[in-house]
């Protein structure tokens, strides 16, 4: 096998390998990973959480699960809860080790601000069968995509002023989330490229929370999605973005202004 194929190879394998680190459902008994989404269901001491693909999760708690409640942008600043505090609606984190053809928590951590959001989105919820059904149905109100050099994670100024608009519309839009999503090109070592996506997306979010003035219980984590699928091949100046949608729950309010 020649330098060139050989190197291929390695270069499967690290994003093989990378692939089945980010997916809970290969762990094998005693292995311990993290499951992060947003709880769609609480059934005893079952937690069903969906993941940013969309796809649902579950984890059992038990006695000796931690629970914490973090603040600030930083989350260093935490306090100790009860399991009660879980509810439908709220993004957590949690740490996970395989059991059997399960998950067992042994700490699951939230946001302050989304604890609070997601209690009002549970107070404002009509009791009509129609409402429940499009609890969890987002509704995009805008979209804007940042650009950024190859490699870097800078905002350039024409995209700060961009996002200070979009910034105006989501202050004035009653419910509003944000969501971002990181993407690169194709050049460079695909693990390397999750961090990079991952990077540029935590950019953007720390920008609309800091100097854009947004709620940072209002902008949701960004997600970092590695190589954008029209990415082609080499560099791709299109492909190294963040796209930024503002969205509002149909459930909760269906986007009044």
């Amino acid at each position: 096998m020649d330098t060139r194929h050989l190197r291929k190879h390695v270069l499967l394998a690290a994003a093989f390998a990378a692939v089945l680190a980010m997916l809970p459902a290969f762990a094998a008994d005693g292995d311990k990973s993290k499951i992060k989404g947003l709880i769609t269901a609480i059934d005893g001491n079952t937690i069903t959480v969906r993941d940013a693909n969309n796809a649902d999760l579950q984890f059992t708690v038990s006695a000796d699960t931690k629970f914490k409640m973090t603040k600030g942008l930083t989350g260093v600043v935490h306090e100790n809860v009860e399991q009660g505090s879980l509810i439908p609606g709220l993004p957590v984190n949690a740490d996970v080790i395989a059991a059997g053809d399960g998950f067992n928590a042994t700490e699951v951590s939230f946001k302050a601000e989304d604890h609070r959001t997601a209690q009002q989105v549970q107070a404002g919820l009509a009791p009509t069968q129609a409402r429940m059904d499009d609890f969890g149905t987002y509704e995009s109100l805008a979209e804007v995509e940042v650009h950024f050099a190859s490699g870097s994670t800078a905002i350039s100024a024409e995209d700060k002023t961009e996002l200070s608009g979009f910034a105006d519309k989501a202050k004035a839009t009653e419910n509003y989330q944000v969501v971002l999503q990181g993407f690169t090109d194709s050049v460079g070592d695909p693990v390397a490229n999750q961090r990079l996506s991952a990077a540029r997306a935590e950019a953007v979010a720390n920008y609309l929370q800091q100097s854009a003035g947004l709620m940072p219980g209002r902008v949701r984590a960004g997600d970092g999605m590695g190589v954008a699928t029209d990415a082609g091949s080499g560099s791709n100046a299109g492909a190294r973005k963040v796209v930024v949608k503002l969205v509002v729950d149909k459930g909760v309010q269906g986007g009044k202004e």
